[in-house]
C-alpha cells in the first residue's frame, strides 16, 4: 500500500504535511533548496516545534511535557488520577473510562490525532516531529552557510527532536516503526511496529548523536545557574545534558520488566547511561537544591538549577482557572473553573515512611513501625517522612506561610463533628471553604471536594487567588539519582556502581534521602536487590509524588500496576472525639474505602493506549494496541 491510498489525517499521512510557509510548495516558488541552503531557512523549518503559537500549533514540545497535557480543561483530571495514586474531585473520565478500562473513539480521538484547538493530539503531534527532524536532518548537506556552532545546533536539535518524540510515542503506545527518514510519495508507509524495547534502544542512540553535536556546539546547557531562564524560547530547546538524560531515561525503560530483552545487560546500559548523564550534569552545574529551596521545583519560579527541562507557566489568574488539572487543594466551590482536584489516597499516604525510616506500605509495616514507637495510627501525620507536608494536605495540615487561613489554629479541617453533625469551614485568603465531606457523598461531576481525605499541594503556593509560576521538571537531577540507583541495583546490587559513575546505588538513593531531612536507608531493606528494589521504587514514589506523570508509567514498566490497580482504594475518615490516650489528637482516624464507582478496574491491555480505528484500519502491517473496551 502507497502513500497515494493515504488518509490526510490518517496515522502516517504526516508524510505529506507540511508546516505553513515551510510546506515547501513548488507552485508558491518555494523549494526545498530555497529553504534548506541557508542557516537561517532550515533552522525556521525545526523551530517550529518549540512554536506552540497560544496552543494552536500541536506540532509542538509542548505535547512532551506531561503538565500540559494535563491541562485539558474539558477533563478536570490529571494523569496521575487515572491511577491508584490519587482520585479527583469531578467524577468523570478519569474514574469512568482511565481507572474502568474503557475508552471511546471520540475521547480516544481527543488524545491522539484530533484536530480541535482544545485537544492534546500527542500522537499527532510527535508523528509531524517526527517528519520535521527527518526532513531537517535529510536536507542537512544543501545548508551552504551558518557557522560550525550553528550547524551542530541544528543537527543536534534535530536528533533529538526525533529521539524524543519516538520516546513520548512508545511510553504512551508501545512499539512504535522507528520512523528515520522522510517517506516519499512511492514509499511504504504502512509500516510495521518494531517492540517498544527496540523503540526505546534506537532513540536512546537518536538521543547520543544528539548529545554529542551539542557538545561540539558548547550548548550542554542552555541556561547557567546565574541566568536560569536566558529566554522563554531558549528553555524549551535541548543542551548535551538534557539528551543524555533523556536517553537514560529511555534505556531505563527498555531495560525495565515491561520491555526488557537482554536480561541484565539491558540493566547494565540503562546504569551507564544514567551514570553518564549525571556525570555530566555535575560537571556542568546543575545541583539537588536544599530542602528549604525544594519547592522551588514546582512553583513560585520558572526553572531551577536542579531542573534539566521543564514546563514552566505563568497567567494572571491561573489557580483558579486551572486548579482542577493542576493538583491545588480545591474545594468545592463550583464557580472555580475545573475545581477537581488531584486527592492521594491512602494507598499512596502510606509510602511516605515514618522519619526514622520504617516503611508504612502494609499492615505488616505498619505494626513493626508502632512496635518500634515509631508510628501511631491515630497520630498518623507526626513522625513522618518532610516530603509528606510538602505534597500533601490532610486534617490538620498547616498552609505555606503566606497563606491566610484563621480558623481552627491556621489547620485545614477535614473532620466531621458528632456535636455539631456537621463539617467544619476553613477559612482561606477570607474565603470559607469545605474540605471535609460526609464519606462517599462526592459523587458530582460538577463539585470538586475529596473523597479521600486528602488533598494535594504539590504544584500549590498556599493562596487561592492570583498567579505565580508552575514548573512541571520534567526531567530533574533527583529523578536521574534514583533512575541509576534503580538500573544500578538491577545490574550489579544496592552496593555494586556503574563504569561511569562512581556511587553505588545505595548511595545514590541516600543522597536524596539526605536532602529531604531523611535518615540513610535501614540496613534491613538492603540485604539484596529484590529487598532493595522495593525501597527504591517507594523512594521514587515519595520524590517523584504527583510530578510530571512518573507514576502512570512506572506502575506499567515495572508491571506491578495489576497488583496496585485492583487493590481497594482508600481515604482516612476523621471524627471529632475527647483527647485520651488512644485519641491523642481528640480525632479518631479510620481508614475507609472510597465509593466503589471509583476504584480501579485492571486489564493488561491498559498498559498502552490504542489509536482510534479509523486511524488504525488504514492499516495492515501496523497492528494497533486492544482496544479498552
Amino acid at each position: 500500500m502507497k502513500a497515494r491510498n493515504v488518509i490526510l489525517s490518517g496515522l502516517l499521512a504526516l508524510s505529506l504535511s507540511g508546516c505553513g510557509y515551510l510546506n515547501v510548495d513548488p507552485e508558491l516558488g518555494i523549494t526545498e533548496e530555497d529553504v534548506f541552503s541557508t542557516f537561517t531557512g532550515a533552522y525556521s523549518f525545526l523551530n517550529v516545534v518549540y512554536d506552540a503559537n497560544n496552543g494552536k500549533n500541536k506540532t509542538t514540545v509542548n505535547l512532551c511535557y506531561p503538565f500540559y497535557m494535563d491541562m485539558l480543561q474539558s477533563f478536570y483530571f490529571a494523569w496521575v488520577a487515572t491511577t491508584d495514586a490519587a482520585d479527583c474531585g469531578r467524577l468523570g473520565y478519569a474514574q469512568r473510562n482511565f481507572k474502568q478500562g474503557y475508552l471511546s473513539q471520540d475521547l480516544l480521538k481527543q488524545f491522539t490525532f484530533s484536530k480541535e484547538t482544545a485537544d492534546k493530539p500527542v500522537a499527532d503531534a510527535m508523528f509531524k516531529m517526527i517528519r520535521i527532524a527527518n526532513k531537517s536532518i535529510a536536507n542537512f548537506g544543501m545548508l551552504q552557510n551558518g557557522t560550525e556552532k550553528e550547524r551542530n545546533q541544528l543537527l543536534g536539535e534535530a536528533y533529538f527532536i526525533r529521539g524524543m518524540a519516538h520516546f513520548t510515542l512508545c511510553r504512551y503506545f508501545g512499539g512504535m516503526p522507528y520512523i528515520d527518514y522522510v517517506i516519499g510519495g512511492d514509499d511504504e508507509w504502512d509500516l510495521p511496529r518494531e517492540s517498544a524495547h527496540d523503540t526505546y534502544v534506537k532513540a536512546a542512540a537518536d538521543l547520543y548523536k544528539s548529545y554529542e553535536l551539542l557538545k561540539a556546539a558548547g550548548l550542554m546547557r542552555r541556561n547557567t545557574a546565574e541566568n536560569l531562564v536566558p529566554s522563554t524560547d531558549e528553555i524549551k530547546k535541548p543542551g548535551g545534558c538534557l539528551a543524555l538524560a533523556v536517553r537514560a531515561r529511555a534505556l531505563l525503560y527498555a531495560a525495565s520488566p515491561l520491555c526488557n530483552e537482554n536480561g541484565e545487560e539491558d540493566w547494565k546500559a540503562a546504569a551507564e547511561a544514567c551514570g553518564e548523564a549525571l556525570k555530566a550534569c555535575l560537571e556542568n552545574g546543575y545541583e539537588l537544591l536544599p530542602l528549604a529551596s525544594y519547592t522551588n521545583n514546582y512553583y513560585g519560579t520558572a526553572m531551577t538549577n536542579e531542573v534539566i527541562w521543564g514546563y514552566s507557566y505563568s497567567a494572571s489568574n491561573n489557580i483558579q482557572n486551572f486548579g482542577g488539572m493542576l493538583s491545588y487543594c480545591q474545594s468545592k466551590l463550583s464557580g472555580i473553573k475545573g475545581s477537581s482536584g488531584t486527592h492521594p489516597t491512602q494507598n499512596f499516604v502510606d509510602r511516605f515512611e515514618t522519619a526514622d525510616g520504617y516503611s508504612l506500605r502494609t499492615e505488616e509495616d505498619r505494626a513493626i513501625a508502632a512496635a518500634a514507637g515509631s508510628y501511631n495510627e491515630q497520630n498518623p501525620y507526626a513522625n513522618r517522612d518532610p516530603r509528606l507536608d510538602l505534597v500533601i494536605i490532610h486534617d490538620g495540615s498547616l498552609a505555606h506561610a503566606n497563606a491566610s487561613i484563621s480558623s481552627a489554629g491556621g489547620c485545614f479541617n477535614i473532620y466531621y463533628d458528632p456535636s455539631t453533625g456537621s463539617y467544619p469551614t476553613t477559612n482561606l485568603n477570607s474565603t470559607n471553604m469545605y474540605y471535609g465531606i460526609e464519606w462517599g457523598t462526592g459523587d458530582s461531576n460538577t463539585q470538586g471536594a475529596s473523597n479521600t481525605g486528602y488533598y494535594c499541594k504539590r504544584y500549590w503556593n498556599g493562596s487561592f487567588s492570583g498567579a505565580h509560576y508552575h514548573l512541571d521538571p520534567c526531567f530533574r537531577l533527583g529523578e536521574l539519582y534514583l533512575s541509576y540507583a534503580e538500573a544500578v541495583n538491577e545490574a550489579y546490587g544496592p552496593n555494586g556502581s556503574a563504569e561511569s559513575f562512581s556511587v553505588t546505588a545505595t548511595e545514590a538513593v541516600n543522597l536524596i534521602r539526605a536532602r529531604a531531612g531523611m535518615p540513610e536507608v535501614r540496613a534491613e531493606y538492603i540485604t539484596d536487590r529484590d529487598i532493595f528494589r522495593e525501597h527504591i521504587r517507594n523512594e521514587r514514589c515519595v520524590e517523584l509524588a504527583y510530578e510530571s506523570n512518573h507514576y502512570y508509567f512506572d506502575i506499567r514498566r515495572w508491571m506491578i500496576a495489576p497488583q496496585t490497580m485492583s487493590e481497594t482504594l482508600y481515604g482516612m475518615y476523621v471524627e471529632k472525639c475527647l483527647p485520651s490516650s488512644e485519641y491523642p489528637l481528640g480525632r479518631k482516624f479510620v481508614r475507609k474505602p472510597i465509593p466503589s464507582n471509583r476504584q480501579c478496574r485492571w486489564r493488561d491491555y491498559m498498559y498502552y493506549l490504542p489509536f482510534p480505528d479509523d486511524q488504525a484500519n488504514t492499516m495492515m502491517n501496523f497492528v494497533n494496541n486492544p482496544k479498552w473496551q
